[in-house]
């Protein structure tokens, strides 16, 4: 019996921290510390196995304690709508929600995005100088610096604390067109669309887990710089007709395509000798990046 408690509690902990560490990458669905603290209800049972077959069945017992570890790991990572009555049932934001932050006398701004799972789009167009919605009741704004300088963070997702990212959503920003923009995002795992053709961009971070990513650049004024970190992904960079950019990528088992006809290498024909243009880096993992 000494044997098998020795061998039972270090694997419940490199089960746990296996399975923390694909959320916080994006190979899992993100986790949050609430969904394992909900799973309470599952010591009782393994407690109930220990007292009844650990002297009689060491084997048996370490096997059905195994058993009920990978039943709460498949309840954690598959996040199920469970019946409300269960013990280690719980519920999901509901509703809708929206923020917002009025134009005013604002002529630059720094938009910082902080979202969990989802499907997310970012564009411009908006009538005030940010508008965020999404189907979740779960939007949080705070904002800051100065009436000509404003400083916007929307946070999406539950406040507790997380391991990888919030519950998936769908969530849609957009950005008055006429405004000094720069972007941070940063978001878990799931599928985005970052539509900068009608952004006055200034620079851009986006860091995301396992996504399918789809990046339209913007019309620069100047030099504009855009950084891209994901996780196992599918990334594809839309340069537009008249832009002159350059797309660099690194990272472990990445393969880059290059499907625009205005690419030599790596950059536009153009890129070069241009004042205005993009220079986008794209660190990512097991990933396939296309230049469109």
């Amino acid at each position: 019996m000494t044997t098998r408690r020795g061998f039972f509690w270090p694997l419940l902990l490199i089960v746990l921290g296996v399975v923390f560490l694909g959320a916080n990458f994006g190979v899992i669905p993100p986790i949050r510390a609430l969904d394992v603290a909900n799973l309470w209800p599952l010591l009782l049972v393994l407690l109930g196995i220990d007292i009844a077959l650990s002297r009689r069945s060491p084997l048996l017992a370490l096997a059905a304690e195994v058993a009920v570890i990978a039943l709460g790991v498949a309840l954690v990572v598959a996040q199920p709508v469970l019946p409300e009555w269960l013990p280690f049932a719980t519920s999901a934001p509901s509703g809708t929600s929206q923020v917002s932050v009025p134009r005013g006398t604002a002529t630059a701004l720094m938009l910082h995005l902080a979202g969990g799972a989802g499907t997310f789009t970012v564009h411009g167009g908006a009538s005030a100088l940010v508008q965020v919605t999404s189907d979740r009741d779960d939007l949080r704004l705070s904002t800051g610096g100065s009436a000509t300088r404003v400083d916007v963070r929307v946070d999406q997702g539950d406040r507790g604390p997380r391991f990888g990212a919030s519950a998936a959503a769908h969530v849609d920003a957009s950005v008055a067109r006429d405004v000094v923009t720069s972007l941070d995002m940063d978001a878990g795992a799931g599928e985005f669309l970052i539509d900068l053709g009608d952004v006055k961009l200034t620079d851009a971070r986006l860091n995301v887990g396992a996504a399918s990513l789809r990046v339209v650049l913007p019309r620069p004024a100047g030099d504009v710089a855009i950084v891209v970190s994901a996780g196992a992904s599918n990334v594809v960079i839309e340069v537009p007709d008249g832009v002159e950019a350059r797309v660099t990528s690194t990272g472990a088992l990445l393969a880059t395509h290059i499907e625009n006809p205005r690419f030599t290498g790596s950059e536009t024909t153009g890129y070069a000798s241009a004042k205005d243009r993009v220079t986008i880096r794209v660190t990512a993992g097991a990933s396939t990046v296309t230049v469109r």
